[in-house]
């Protein structure tokens, strides 16, 4: 009796462990297929070498292409949508006032066999994330004003146990997870003994190309196998990944991720078109192309899809409403006035004749996949290009009448006449600016256009030296992450820069309009409120005001055009146009 007592409790402590070991169930928006199948090699493309395996030991697109494939952070995002997911913490919970998170860190191992713990945390958090001479450091997310005496303090990791870690914040920082979802953790087992206490900024040496595979361990779905200078990077499966599909299957489906570096961009389309490579970014001139040869039976798919990613930039117009000119001034400070210019601007047009059809309209706030923020209800608010409109706005604004050059003026006799600026790079924002001049000119408002050096129309943007101009800004999946452009008052508001104290960086909220002090009162309680629900109603305004009262007028986002061999599984479209792939998802049918 007393060896089946002893047996059970064996079982049931077996079953603990395993429940409390259960691995990440991948969605099965990412795994739709009923039929995947496990091996062979997925081929991608990098433009150039990566410079280190170590996030934070270099400034590196090429390098975060390939870490992000080995590494990985507490919480994630959905490689898709930007929903924010599990990551090494399966679960956490905030306390009541929101400035402390307790995560409970899941029950994994390095892809070396060794546990993963809270160690490793507080290690990457001490030595890489908060080390300011670290050169990927994250010091400006970590470090948050504590609204109590509005100074900036860092958040503050303790450990609880091995498998519980506690972050304590100053203040309630809604954006937290979204910064966390970059905080990629990194193994102190291998790195600390490496690391010279004396020398902060040896960290940038570690995990150089030029250290061996052998020596660099991950936790995400593949591990560096081998390097070769300039040719490629093979990664291999991480035999310790800890997700899998619905089915059971631990992913990735492919044993190998090998991405072959390729400088030269055609070349790059001829390798992808020949079958060398599996998948690829699409630019817009070599879309049609592709896609008349998809028609005619290649063998490759070539997707239009929604943008989800923050580039290209999407295009925006701005007006300056601390223009010299008294009159300009006064009209673009006016909300009819922009509205009518909104009237005024053909998108359609634009997305015909510039980007070839490859482009949406707005998508200048939060994209339309964004799950977690698009407001859909902008769409009903954005208005269309209808010059009858605009120009009954302009006759009620008191420019009805006309010169002899049939050019509206001013009560005071002026003419109605502004220079627009814009870069001659890239080529799209000339060609946005020649078609808005045209039916601007149509209506009645003289049009200058000045096409100048990119370096000089962003001088002068930052100077607040400029009437109008068109420029672009990239998306992020937080607005938060775009504070410092869209709130008033803030250093990149550029087209009221008297909003701002430029001395001091600190707002001048008495120089806002009613509009913008809610704004500026909307994007603080972003920042401090940390239920998701509460922060997708306040972004929500954000988005409705605007769009509303125009304080810029966003143009047009360019889709993102990508090509996938049609062997692959898991590469879909869903009906909004979101195109579906991930590399530890995709497989060879």
């Amino acid at each position: 009796m007393r060896r089946l007592w002893l047996a059970v409790l064996v079982c049931v402590a077996l079953m603990t462990a395993s429940a409390m070991a259960a691995p990440y169930v991948e969605q099965e928006d990412l795994t739709p297929s009923t039929k995947p199948v496990r091996g062979g090699t997925l081929r991608l493309a990098l433009p150039a070498s990566p410079q280190s395996f170590l996030f934070y030991g270099a400034l590196d697109n090429n390098a975060y292409t390939v870490i992000g494939q080995t590494m990985t952070g507490l919480v994630e995002l959905h490689p898709v949508t930007n929903a924010i997911r599990p990551g090494l913490a399966e679960s956490w919970e905030a306390s009541s006032d929101g400035k402390e998170v307790t995560f409970h860190l899941r029950d994994v191992k390095w892809s070396d066999g060794v546990p993963f713990t809270a160690d490793d945390v507080i290690f990457t958090f001490e030595n890489f994330i908060m080390n300011p001479v670290a050169k990927g450091n994250s010091v400006d997310r970590f470090t948050i004003v504590d609204t109590s005496d509005g100074k900036k303090k860092p958040v503050r990791w303790v450990k609880i146990n091995d498998r519980t870690i506690k972050a304590v914040l100053p203040s309630p920082f809604g954006p937290f997870y979204m910064n966390l979802s970059h905080a990629y953790i990194y193994p102190k087992h291998k790195l600390e003994s490496k690391i010279d206490k004396n020398r902060p900024d040896s960290v940038n040496e570690l995990w150089l190309t030029n250290v061996s595979p052998k020596e660099i361990v991950a936790n995400g779905p593949y591990r560096i196998a081998e390097f070769v200078m300039d040719q490629k990077v093979v990664l291999e499966r991480n035999p310790n990944y800890w997700r899998v599909d619905r089915f059971g299957n631990q992913l990735p489906y492919f044993d190998k991720l090998e991405y072959l570096i390729i400088k030269d961009a055609e070349v790059r389309l001829a390798k992808f078109m020949s079958g060398e490579i599996d998948y690829m970014a699409v630019a817009a001139k070599d879309f049609p192309v592709l896609k008349s040869r998809e028609q005619a039976g290649a063998p490759f798919k070539v997707f239009m899809a929604q943008p989800t990613q923050p580039t290209p930039s999407p295009v925006h117009i701005s007006f300056n409403y601390d223009v010299a000119n008294a009159d300009l001034k006064e009209l673009f400070r006016n909300t009819d006035f922009r509205r009518a210019m909104e009237f005024l601007l053909d998108r359609q047009r634009i997305i015909d004749e510039v980007y070839n059809g490859l482009a949406i309209p707005g998508g200048g706030l939060v994209l339309p996949s964004n799950k977690a923020f698009y407001n859909p209800k902008i769409e009903q608010i954005m208005r269309p290009y209808d010059p009858k409109q605009a120009s009954a706005i302009l006759d009620k604004l008191g420019l009805k009448n006309k010169g002899s050059d049939g050019f509206r003026l001013f009560p005071n006799g002026k003419r109605v006449e502004f220079t627009l600026t814009v870069a001659s790079s890239p080529k799209d924002h000339q060609d946005i600016a020649l078609i808005f001049k045209e039916d601007l000119e149509k209506a009645g408002i003289k049009v200058n256009l000045q096409i100048l050096d990119a370096t000089l129309v962003g001088n002068m943007f930052g100077a607040g030296n400029f009437e109008a101009g068109i420029r672009a800004f990239g998306n992020q999946p937080d607005l938060e992450l775009r504070k410092a452009i869209w709130q008033p008052g803030t250093q990149l508001y550029y087209w009221h820069y008297s909003t701002l104290d430029r001395d001091k960086l600190a707002a001048i909220t008495g120089n806002m309009t009613d509009w913008e002090k809610r704004l500026y009162t909307l994007f603080d309680l972003g920042s401090v409120t940390t239920d998701p629900a509460k922060r997708k109603a306040i972004y929500d305004e954000v988005q409705e005001i605007y769009h509303d009262v125009v304080p810029v007028i966003f143009v047009t986002k360019e889709m993102n055009l990508f090509a996938a061999n049609k062997t692959l599984g898991n590469v879909w479209q869903d009906k909004q146009g979101v195109v579906y792939f991930s590399t530890y998802t995709a497989f060879r049918q």
